[in-house]
């Protein structure tokens, strides 16, 4: 054991292959639209067509799937009108493709990351693991949705900001890690957390060096370029290809002013001679508001929608999609965590505060801040939200659960393999009872409510 634990190439390898096989498995399943791949897979397809489309989140996750599509030869023309409508033919896989290989990239991005902070490997390989068998990360990963793109980009730029800071003083590091980070906010803007990370620490570092009475201008000098310019212009020019390959009009000219769609083609304002096209600068800004109110102003409501401060305990799961056959051959499929990994998460957060001690002290304080980062500003958003918008702060939770088992009590080091097995043992049972409702499998009625531990689930 102790051989296969100090190989260094083992626990990778074992988390990129499981990986795989639980993203891709039953990839093709459903063949038909789930939850909001009524709007995902109609927005990416929109990039083959050209006719310009409006959507609150920006365009990177979108992009990439669409990109993905054209590789493997996608015609434009599914229907994605309703939820639980049928696609007509297997082209839909290709849309589904982009999520999953990020989604099971992810236990590996994930155990980097605590090997980043000074994890042990057992916590590293624990810890990626647990996002293996958590099945709510997984749904989310296995269809034409963005956070599996978001939540890779937002911990690997993390893992590549911290391995500069604790390993290695090489820019590149730096410069790559401003680079992903760009690209987590240019899937949705709730990645800026993983920035808000990353500058706090950034700010802790300086000031140390204020105190100790060494210089911080090159310090300053550098991650201001790394982590706020060279992001701004990776961001800006993301836009820049979305308007290049969105430049007729169509379904989202609605939203926008007469200047900005005088410059798509057959738009309503082609031919009118008083109206002036506007700049990519200005095309950029009002876009960005646009995106912005539209989002701030969303008064739509949803039956699964849930309040953030049931998020830790996973108080409501969301319903994606159904089939009934007969009264006892139901397929469904839920945002369904495994409630093992999020509840025991959660309770080490909390007795994390005061039992872990970590080495270096600061990694505690960075981690809880991030968590912080992650939870806090859904307080004041008014908007439906769902239990998915928890998944950056379940990690972070799932990363101090790592450390607290297993970097933090000496004397019971010797025992931490033991412990790690029968933790995963737990974790993996979990994972297979509630993999009907993960992969939609068929249940019937008895098996179905055997699944269903909170009225929230249902």
């Amino acid at each position: 054991m102790s051989r296969i634990l100090n190989n260094k190439y083992i626990m990778p390898i074992v988390l990129v292959v499981l990986g795989f096989v639980t993203r891709f498995a039953f990839i093709w399943h459903p063949s038909q639209v789930v939850f909001d791949e009524v709007h995902t897979g109609k927005m990416a397809s929109a990039y083959l067509t050209g006719n310009y489309i409006f959507d609150i989140h920006p365009p990177l996750g979108k992009l990439l799937i669409s990109f993905s599509t054209y590789i493997f030869g996608f015609q434009p023309g599914l229907d994605f009108e309703v939820i639980g409508g049928q696609y007509t033919d297997a082209s839909y896989i290709a849309l589904r493709l982009m999520p999953n290989l990020f989604g099971a990239l992810l236990p590996l991005c994930i155990f980097f990351f605590v090997r980043s902070l000074n994890g042990s490997k057992i916590a590293a390989f624990f810890a990626g693991i647990t996002i293996v068998f958590e099945n709510a990360i997984l749904v989310h990963s296995h269809f034409i949705l963005l956070d599996s793109m978001l939540l890779f980009f937002g911990f690997f730029g993390l893992t590549l900001f911290f391995w500069y800071r604790n390993y290695s003083n090489k820019l590149l590091l730096l410069f790559a890690a401003g680079i992903f980070l760009a690209f987590s906010a240019s899937v949705k803007w709730t990645g800026l957390s993983f920035f808000g990370l990353a500058w706090f620490v950034s700010c802790w570092d300086i000031v140390k060096k204020f105190i100790s009475g060494a210089s911080p201008i090159k310090d300053i000098m550098f991650r201001g370029v790394m982590l706020v310019l060279l992001p701004f212009c990776v961001y800006m020019s993301i836009f820049a290809v979305h308007f290049s390959l969105l430049n007729k009009s169509g379904l989202g000219d609605a939203f926008m002013s007469p200047g900005f769609l005088k410059t798509l083609e057959g738009s309503s304002v082609e031919s009118d001679e008083s109206i002036k096209p506007i700049n990519y600068s200005r095309k950029f800004i009002e876009l960005n508001k646009t995106m912005y109110s539209a989002s701030a102003h969303l008064t739509a409501t949803h039956p699964n929608s849930s309040n953030f401060y049931t998020w830790p305990v996973m108080a409501r799961a969301i319903y994606y999609w159904f089939e009934e056959k007969s009264p006892d051959d139901i397929s469904r499929i839920y945002l369904l965590g495994n409630p093992f990994i999020w509840w025991l998460a959660f309770l080490s957060m909390i007795f994390g505060i005061v039992f872990w001690r970590a080495s270096p002290p600061e990694t505690k304080v960075f981690l809880y801040t991030g968590w912080l980062f992650n939870f806090i500003p859904f307080i004041n958003i008014k908007r439906v939200m769902f239990l998915y918008h928890y998944f950056p702060a379940l990690i972070i939770s799932i990363v101090i659960m790592s450390f607290l088992l297993f970097d933090s009590f000496d004397r019971i080091k010797r025992y931490r393999t033991i412990v790690a097995v029968v933790l995963i043992s737990i974790f993996i049972l979990g994972f297979i009872f509630f993999s009907p409702l993960t992969y939609g499998f068929s249940l019937n009625s008895e098996q179905y409510n055997l699944r269903l531990w909170l009225k929230g689930w249902y």
